[in-house]
């Protein structure tokens, strides 16, 4: 994995007013700004956030003959996305390599499965109705180790596969002159912190191998900087 990224999440850290918040809105915000998400400052605003969880709670369930009960997380950091899902009465359980945002998310969350490890060592026992990765694989090392954590993820899924903001190859040239655009001297700085693009056809022909139906959605967070250089993925056994 990027170890230079890995450097950056272990020292994210969370007040200790957060963790003694009642209200559950506030400890989601205090959550994502803990994984990394600039919430505030003009820019990602608690209310489209809120947003975007309930699209992709309503993308991960569409469709479905069952119940849908429960949500596993490849990349849960703090376990923000999983403490709405658990409101909502969902059993939850993620896996995150920072062990920093691991101690936030066991502190936080009821589930009691919730790991601290590489996506690619995640166990695909005990199985969960929906599989979520949240603006986590463009940090993966390359398309193989993708490959091989999509089928950790179709074998642990009952139901469907969302993957959220995958960086779009398309849009790679626009992001990066945005990004030196906006950041000086960005290639200097983010020279050892790698990012991986994607073309769309990859997860088409996952889906095509193993016979689940694909759709493909924009971001719904209004104001987000990476909305025009990223796609959402839902697969559906």
């Amino acid at each position: 994995m990027a170890n230079n990224w890995k450097t950056i999440w272990e020292k994210r850290t969370l007040n200790e007013e957060a963790f003694n918040s009642d209200d559950i809105n506030e400890l989601f915000t205090a959550l994502k700004r803990a994984d990394g998400f600039d919430v505030g400052g003009g820019e990602l605003s608690e209310k489209e956030l809120l947003r975007q969880y309930e699209d992709i709670k309503q993308r991960l369930t569409a469709g479905a003959e069952k119940p849908v009960r429960s949500v596993y997380e490849f990349g849960c950091g703090s376990g923000a996305n999983l403490l709405l899902f658990e409101r909502d009465g969902f059993t939850t359980g993620g896996v995150d390599y920072s062990s920093a945002l691991i101690d936030i998310a066991q502190k936080v969350l009821k589930s009691k499965d919730i790991l601290c490890a590489e996506a690619i060592n995640a166990e695909v026992e005990p199985k969960y109705d929906c599989i979520l990765s949240n603006s986590v694989i463009s940090y993966f090392p390359n398309e193989e180790y993708t490959k091989s954590v999509l089928e950790k993820m179709f074998a642990k899924t009952n139901y469907s596969i969302g993957l959220i903001d995958v960086h779009n190859i398309d849009k790679k040239d626009d992001f990066l002159a945005f990004r030196r655009k906006m950041i000086e001297n960005y290639d200097e700085k983010y020279e050892n912190l790698h990012k991986l693009f994607y073309s769309k056809q990859l997860f088409a022909d996952f889906a095509e191998k193993h016979g689940l139906r694909i759709e493909f959605s924009d971001s719904v967070v209004e104001n987000y900087w990476n909305n025009e250089f990223v796609f959402n993925c839902f697969m559906y056994k």
